[in-house]
């Protein structure tokens, strides 16, 4: 009996470290590597199994140190943010371990002396009932720690349906705030448990006083309000970066409109250029052809589909790519205009050029290639743009990206997950790429990013709402 006990306790505190690991990630992003993965997941069940009794200051000392500097070397983020949520995890468990070792033990086992728990310190002599004492007290705490993953299970289920979504940031200072915000709950248990007079040489009664029972509950329950605060300052930073990339993507939308509206003007002006044209001279009307046949307006179309905010987007993107020495090659097929807002349509399709055309200008012009297609049909619409990542070779062609391409949106039928970018630039498919992904979301579609066969690859889509 005692043996299936023992084996219940070790199962409890391992799979409660691997709910508490779980329940992490949904605040961290934990390492992918599989040893700083294991590393973390022996740290949490280390922090499950600590024995915290109530005057013996030496293991929360000693646990507390260890599991932070773990959670710094195994996650990732700032160090902030690291420190804040290994605090507050670590408070929190410590306060349930210090009611299961001093209360929760001693209600299944109690061992009591006239009113008093006995608790032994050093050598001493000791009659009968103390070493019935010991022996209760053993099996008492191997019970007791089963209460360990009930707990766990509270804890990764709340935190899961209460934390923010995967992709929130929060600035530093704002970490810097909840890391003061969670000091107070540590505090509080440190206390608890560290400043108890006790005397090591001596046994000692250690009388229950329902004042640490509610010390610690009150810890306990700080747990609530910190992840509170924690999802409520990501809504509110969220809200914050919508509000920039709306205005960051309006400004966009109004300069690209300007841009385009200066095309048609162009165009509308060409019968006056024409009569301006029989009119010059001879040795001057020569010129002035030359100079008109350079303008992008009048030497491109710009009826690529049947929207005209991605009319006017290629329009000018094509231009600045023939500056550039990039072949664009398109394949488009959108019939009628579509049902988003403009300065969102906009953002798609230039940022997503920006991107292209910032990786392609660190390669030579022969492999300065972009590939774009784009349609809407059948209740979806789909856009994927293609280019050499910097530094692949030949491997990196657009040939094999067009080749390749042209089966994506059939491959991927089944809804695939964003996958990281692994291009060595970051910085050129790092805020552009944060504006596309949260006009994706917004709209309920999906984004893919990959870099295979040493071509980029971005690829969306975004649902079409039913003709009314």
């Amino acid at each position: 009996m005692i043996t299936l006990i023992k084996t219940l306790h070790f199962a409890a505190i391992f799979f409660s470290g691997w709910l508490v690991m779980l329940a992490m990630s949904h605040l961290l992003k934990i390492s992918e590597k599989r040893f700083r993965h294991l590393l973390l997941f022996f740290d949490c069940s280390l922090l499950c199994s600590t024995v915290i009794f109530i005057g013996d200051p030496y293991n929360i000392l000693a646990i507390t140190p260890v599991f932070l500097a773990i959670v710094l070397f195994t996650c990732e983020g700032s160090f902030w943010q690291k420190t804040a949520i290994a605090l507050m995890f670590s408070s929190t468990i410590i306060s349930f371990s210090a009611l299961r070792d001093n209360y929760i033990h001693d209600l299944i086992f109690p061992a009591k002396s006239d009113g008093f728990v006995v608790i032994s310190f050093g050598n001493s002599n000791t009659d009968t009932l103390l070493t019935e004492t010991w022996i209760q007290s053993g099996l008492g705490y191997h019970v007791s720690y089963l209460f360990t993953l009930p707990f766990a299970l509270i804890l990764f289920l709340y935190t899961r349906k209460n934390a923010p979504d995967k992709e929130y940031s929060l600035s530093d200072s704002m970490w810097r705030l909840l890391l003061f915000l969670t000091v107070i709950p540590f505090g509080i248990v440190l206390d608890v448990v560290a400043l108890f007079p006790i005397n090591e040489y001596e046994t000692i009664n250690l009388r229950i006083h329902i004042e640490y029972v509610v010390l610690l509950l009150i810890t306990l329950l700080a747990f609530i309000s910190l992840l509170w605060c924690v999802t409520v300052l990501a809504k509110q930073r969220k809200l914050e970066q919508q509000g920039m990339f709306a205005e960051i993507n309006r400004k966009y939308y109004e300069a690209m409109e300007q841009q385009h509206f200066e095309v048609r003007r162009l165009k509308h002006d060409l019968a006056n250029h024409i009569q301006i044209l029989s009119a010059l001279p001879e040795e001057k009307r020569a010129a002035y052809a030359a100079e008109l046949s350079g303008n992008a307006a009048l030497s491109h179309s710009f009826a690529y589909c049947g929207d005209s905010t991605v009319n006017a987007v290629l329009t000018v993107k094509k231009s600045a790519m023939e500056r550039c020495h990039i072949r664009l090659k398109a394949e488009i097929d959108i019939p009628s205009p579509l049902p988003y807002d403009r300065t969102d349509l906009c953002a798609l399709y230039a940022n997503a050029l920006d991107n292209a055309m910032e990786a392609c200008m660190k390669l030579n012009e022969a492999q300065r290639e972009i590939f774009l297609k784009s349609k809407a049909r059948k209740g979806v619409f789909c856009l994927e743009i293609s280019n050499p990542e910097p530094g692949a070779g030949e491997s990196g062609s657009v040939k094999q990206s067009k080749k390749r391409a042209g089966s994506l949106s059939e491959k991927r039928s089944e809804h695939s997950p964003l996958l990281p970018t692994s291009k060595p630039d970051k910085t050129n498919h790092g805020f552009g790429l944060q504006s596309i992904r949260e006009i994706v979301k917004r709209y309920h579609g999906r984004l893919e990013i990959k870099t295979e066969d040493g071509v980029f690859d971005l690829f969306l889509y975004l649902p079409l709402p039913e003709p009314r």
